[in-house]
């Protein structure tokens, strides 16, 4: 129990944020509001922050409030550095948030843009980030992928923040 918990909030963060990130977006350009942006003055950074900036506070909230259900909830320990585990989580966020940017580039309909954010976020996460099958267990051909996934790094993070206190 001490375990999943701390997992299921690695695995939360990867699925919400680049779902809410991909959609926002991808919901303008069905809609066709994305045209009055392009023809504003805002810069591409300017707009693409205007565009990540939201979902990216909303995910570091639910980060928060998922911390607090681990804690509160599965009551596990929580024994490491909080700041740095705050840090650790914000960067995570921001890498799954963008990965939302990412898919809604190449898509134009909300559902393509869910199915695709699945795909590419939930089946690798499951498959690769030690949640359920331990990285020791994976053969050379499986850690090339497990190593270039942000929930391999950030499930190690988890694990030793909550149980080794590392």
């Amino acid at each position: 129990l001490w375990s999943i918990g701390p997992a299921t909030l690695m695995l939360v963060l990867m699925i919400l944020p680049p779902i809410l990130t991909a959609v926002g977006v991808v919901r303008e350009k069905e809609r066709g509001s994305i045209d009055a942006l392009r023809a504003s003055p805002l810069s591409r950074s300017e707009f693409v922050l205007g565009k990540w900036l939201p979902y990216f506070l909303v995910a570091v909230v639910n980060f928060l409030v998922l911390w607090a259900i681990v804690v509160g909830v599965f009551g596990a320990p929580f024994r490491g550095d909080p700041w740095f585990f705050l840090l650790a989580s914000i960067v995570y966020v921001a890498c799954t948030s963008g990965l939302g940017l990412v898919v809604s580039l190449l898509v134009r309909s909300q559902i393509a843009a869910i199915l695709i954010t699945m795909i590419i976020a939930l089946v690798p996460t499951m498959l690769y980030s030690g949640m359920i099958t331990p990285l020791s267990s994976l053969s050379e051909a499986g850690r090339v992928p497990a190593g270039m996934l942000p929930a391999t790094a950030y499930h190690r993070i988890v694990a030793a923040s909550f149980l080794k206190g590392s």
